[in-house]
């Protein structure tokens, strides 16, 4: 498992630190905000949040308050990413999947096109039209997603089984426990 990613496991593996980065997911927050939703002091929130920071996942940027009160400092992701963890005996795998707007298939440009163009032009009439598309839009991809994920399952408990099946055949063979993780680490390197 490389250093970053254990490095990232390790900032996620804190609960406080997820609740975080939910809310940031939602809406960037200050300090206080944080505090008070998450029923934790703010120098704790303080300490969890300079572990995203010095993580990457988090920025903070400032805010004027008007001409009588302070700039406050709000927080918020950096960019989107998914973290997939799959381990069984055998074999194991952490990925991390940064997601860019590059990456955004045709048949859904149109309704990005459509929200911006909506924006450019300061366009409110449309609103309840727009939410609607975007609504659907929202449905088909959760769709495909949960298809994708029960395929991804199923060819993964295959990928379990066989690889459990190889390793417990090495080991009945009487290889030693070392040399069957050499032979196991062989096959399942990329």
């Amino acid at each position: 498992m490389a250093r970053r990613e254990l490095s990232l496991l390790e900032v996620l593996g804190n609960e406080t630190r997820r609740r975080i980065l939910e809310l940031l997911a939602k809406e960037p927050r200050y300090l206080l905000q944080l505090s008070k939703e998450l029923n934790v002091s703010q120098q704790a929130i303080l300490k969890h949040i300079d572990i995203l920071l010095k993580a990457g996942l988090i920025r903070s940027f400032e805010v004027k308050s008007g001409s009588l009160g302070p700039s406050r400092k709000y927080y918020e992701l950096v960019k989107p990413f998914s973290l997939v963890i799959n381990v069984f005996k055998g074999y194991s795998e952490v990925e991390i999947v940064n997601i860019s707007e590059s990456e955004i298939p045709e048949e859904y440009r149109r309704v990005l096109w459509v929200l911006g163009d909506a924006m450019s032009r300061g366009d409110a009439s449309c609103v309840e039209e727009l939410l609607e598309e975007v609504r659907e839009v929202i449905e088909k991809i959760d769709r495909e997603i949960q298809e994708i994920r029960r395929r991804e399952r199923r060819l993964l408990n295959v990928k379990c089984s066989i690889l459990n099946m190889l390793y417990e055949s090495l080991r009945a063979l009487g290889l030693t426990p070392r040399r069957t993780r050499e032979l196991m680490s062989l096959l399942v390197e990329r």
